[in-house]
């Protein structure tokens, strides 16, 4: 399965700033429509419509530091019970401001995506069609990963698109 996120660039601007505009890190969610389809040779696809943008407040995290940062749980919380009454999917999204023109999930990042995505599929219903993935960012880039809901194996993003008066593909950095 490959997974695609879109967003539109008022919203990838304004996240931009605020997951950057600190040297500690940071953390917003993006809440979005998914759906799933096969492409042309009939592998799966699962494209993720950015639908709203989270900013989570310095003053919503309980830890937060220049290379680690965990949202307070009444944060992650809300969230998933929005998610799970609107049939939205979600995508955390946190900065690493150290990195710049090569961003990549760190150990830690990555098991958390591991738990976290499995018991998101989990708590949600299968209908709608629903998705997970994570982004972090760089100064100057960008990685992502999802799961597929299907497997359950944590893969890397295939693309991130920005959309507005022309469409601007993000250049993913692969670990």
């Amino acid at each position: 399965m490959r997974a695609s996120i879109r967003t539109g660039d008022g919203s990838w601007s304004h996240l931009r700033e605020h997951l950057l505009g600190s040297e500690q890190e940071r953390m917003a969610y993006l809440l979005a429509r998914a759906t799933r389809w096969a492409d042309h040779s009939g592998s799966p696809v699962l494209d993720l419509l950015v639908t709203r943008v989270v900013l989570v407040p310095d003053s919503g995290l309980s830890h937060q530091s220049a290379v680690s940062v965990v949202p307070e749980a009444s944060v992650t919380r809300e969230l998933l019970i929005a998610c799970y009454e609107t049939g939205l999917s979600l995508i955390d999204v946190h900065s690493h401001p150290f990195a710049t023109d090569h961003v990549s999930f760190s150990g830690h990042d990555v098991a958390n995506m591991r738990e976290t995505h499995r018991d998101f599929l989990m708590r949600m219903p299968a209908d709608p069609p629903i998705g997970v993935a994570s982004l972090v960012l760089g100064r100057e880039s960008v990685a992502g990963a999802f799961t597929d809901p299907r497997s359950g194996a944590l893969l890397p993003l295939h693309s991130l698109t920005v959309l507005g008066e022309h469409l601007q593909a993000v250049t993913l950095c692969q670990n």
